[in-house]
């Protein structure tokens, strides 16, 4: 019983804690003084009460919070970032959900994505909040999206110029009027766009617009669940180059910002639910006056590999259980014998 007693406290202890405590130790994280930080929160997309309606749908519904929870409260205390970006696709069931489901996925996104009120947060809805990928968006879910989320479209934060764009209803803000959105190689200004739906692998008049309007130098991105990088060389319009980041190899990635590409970043999702095997966040650090964009993957231990590991314990202790109560069963089975005393002859009288 011991035994049995110490594995189980020492499974708990690594899938619980120990796990996510060495996976932050290959993290690629610095400290910057002058850059912008910015962390990337890509399709957390909690699970819903429609979908996941079977026995024991609250474990799983609690089990992938807890998740995210505890690699958020992580990436949030190591990266120390001034912005994060929601890319959409926050709730699974948004866009089928009624108000009163709403709110309740909103308080559970509140208590999950816990942030001082020192760090500004942008909130982009997806296709799971709003419709738009099997169903048409709807102006009412949109709209309460939007009260729910209030901010502007156009947000700013230092000299980085943060625009939200909406592919699914082609919606992209107008730039202000003094931004010299054109002349950013003379100016230590930066223009970021956050689209949920990624925009130049995908490209059309709508991205042909946003790009002309907007002079954007970086884009994030979400929607595709995987990591990955596209250039656009705008004095050809060709997409330069096109590479994914590799899964569990965090080296800070450098872009400049004045050589007259357009980078886009797509962010892997942060959820264990979403299908794949790889899971993160993104962490961008811009620099204005140098010009240049580092960022990383601050990727995530595998929670269907830990819960594996949870089914091979249990399958072991109930083993280790079975052989313990054989083996006292047997030991109790063996009759103990004792020796009779010789009787001494009586003697004949």
């Amino acid at each position: 019983m011991i035994c049995i007693g110490i594995i189980i406290f020492a499974t708990i202890l690594y899938n619980e804690f120990l796990v996510y405590e060495i996976q932050k130790f290959k993290w690629a994280l610095r400290d910057c003084k002058d850059c912008v930080k910015v962390l990337l929160v890509a399709d957390p997309q909690i699970l819903g009460e429609k979908n996941e309606d079977y026995t024991g749908s609250w474990l799983a519904r609690w089990d992938s919070d807890r998740y995210l929870e505890k690699t958020f409260s992580r990436a949030l205390r190591y990266s120390q970032p001034h912005v994060i970006a929601f890319l959409g696709d926050l709730m699974d069931e948004g866009h089928i959900a009624n108000a009163e489901k709403f709110n309740k996925y909103k308080k559970r996104l509140d208590s999950i994505f816990q942030t001082p009120d020192n760090i500004m947060k942008i909130y982009l809805p997806g296709d799971n909040d709003i419709g738009g990928e099997e169903d048409k968006v709807s102006t009412n879910i949109q709209n309460r999206f939007h009260y729910a989320y209030s901010q502007p479209d156009v947000l700013v934060y230092k000299r980085v110029t943060f625009f939200k764009i909406n592919r699914l209803t082609h919606f992209m803000p107008e730039a202000p009027k003094d931004a010299f959105l054109n002349d950013y190689t003379e100016r230590n200004t930066t223009n970021v766009i956050l689209s949920h739906i990624p925009l130049l692998f995908m490209p059309g008049s709508f991205v042909q617009n946003v790009i002309k309007e907007l002079s954007p130098q970086i884009i994030f991105t979400a929607h595709e669940h995987k990591a990955l990088h596209i250039s656009l060389d705008t004095a050809t319009d060709q997409l330069s180059e096109v590479w994914i980041l590799p899964p569990h190899e965090t080296p800070l990635y450098q872009l400049r910002m004045d050589v007259g590409d357009i980078h886009e970043v797509q962010i892997p999702t942060c959820s264990y639910r979403m299908g794949v095997r790889n899971m993160g966040y993104g962490i961008a650090y811009i620099d204005t006056q140098e010009k240049i964009v580092e960022f990383t993957i601050l990727w995530l231990p595998n929670r269907f590999l830990q819960l594996k590991i949870y089914i091979f314990i249990i399958i072991l202790v109930i083993l280790l259980l079975l052989c313990s109560c054989i083996c006292t069963c047997c030991s109790k089975t063996y009759t103990t014998y004792n020796r009779i005393p010789t009787i001494s002859q009586y003697s004949k009288s």
